[in-house]
């Protein structure tokens, strides 16, 4: 199986430069200047409605920025008005291929089995051969540890297993980087170990990940950046260990403060 992990492209994995995003009369991002290189693992925090997921799903323009400029690799969108034309929906779609998506609610096909949701994309976006395809998938799938439940329908899986199953979907595209869109927040409390474990692997593989998350111990753990966000715009930006045992600004100080038991 190919491992994306091996190969190393010049220049940023991802860049976002002056991006802007307005739903009605709230400016949800100001103005946020963010890369990522190959082998990051970021981790982006903040109080709810800080603008973190917002940001996150503008990368891959499931969200349309309504100014900025956004780099994948070797393609580049500067949307205007928070619409794309033509033209740049055929570049999203290129960017969308080196990107890996992990939802809060998993998003798989209910009507699909397990391994059919984790072939998908490389069959029918990628054009791979059914048989690669399936090899690689089922490697995948006892990576994230349920190889077993490769002809199971999502329905019969726990949250835990769904999100798991996602993240091996992400995986098969073989993406430059993955983005984690709060990939703990719709599972029971026992059930976020298992998945932490596998997004904790992933990092230590060296793969691009971008992870908003509640998780604060997690992120001080796992991360080789920490951003904090507040109210549309990065407050902190540095190491872990800098974002947590010394921030810079006295917002950043009084969040983290309210979730220092978590981190120690």
């Amino acid at each position: 199986m190919t491992d994306a992990v091996e190969t190393k492209a010049v220049g940023p994995a991802l860049s976002i430069t002056g991006l802007r995003k307005t739903f009605g009369a709230n400016e949800v991002l100001r103005g946020i200047d963010l890369s990522a290189r190959d082998g990051d693992v970021i981790s982006m925090i903040g109080a709810s409605g800080s603008g973190k997921s917002t940001l996150l799903r503008c990368i891959p323009m499931l969200e349309i920025p309504d100014s900025g400029t956004v780099t994948v690799g070797e393609d580049s969108l500067s949307p205007k008005g928070g619409r794309l034309t033509r033209a740049e929906e055929a570049t999203a779609r290129r960017m969308r291929g080196h990107l890996g998506f992990v939802f809060q609610n998993f998003n798989l096909w209910t009507h699909r089995t397990v391994l059919q949701n984790v072939i998908e994309a490389p069959l029918f976006v990628q054009n791979r051969s059914r048989a690669e395809a399936v090899d690689e998938a089922t490697a995948l799938l006892e990576k994230v540890g349920l190889a077993e439940k490769r002809d199971a329908w999502p329905a019969h899986l726990s949250g835990g297993q769904q999100q798991r199953v996602a993240i091996a979907r992400a995986l098969a595209q073989r993406p430059r980087a993955i983005l984690f869109d709060e990939p703990t927040s719709a599972l029971d409390p026992e059930l976020v170990g298992e998945v932490l474990k596998v997004i904790r692997s992933l990092a230590e593989e060296g793969r691009t990940l971008l992870i908003v998350t509640h998780e604060m111990g997690f992120a001080r753990d796992v991360s080789s950046r920490v951003v904090l966000l507040h109210q549309g715009q990065i407050e902190e930006d540095g190491t872990p260990e800098q974002v947590f045992a010394n921030p810079r600004s006295d917002r950043a100080r009084a969040f983290l403060s309210g979730h220092f038991d978590r981190t120690r």
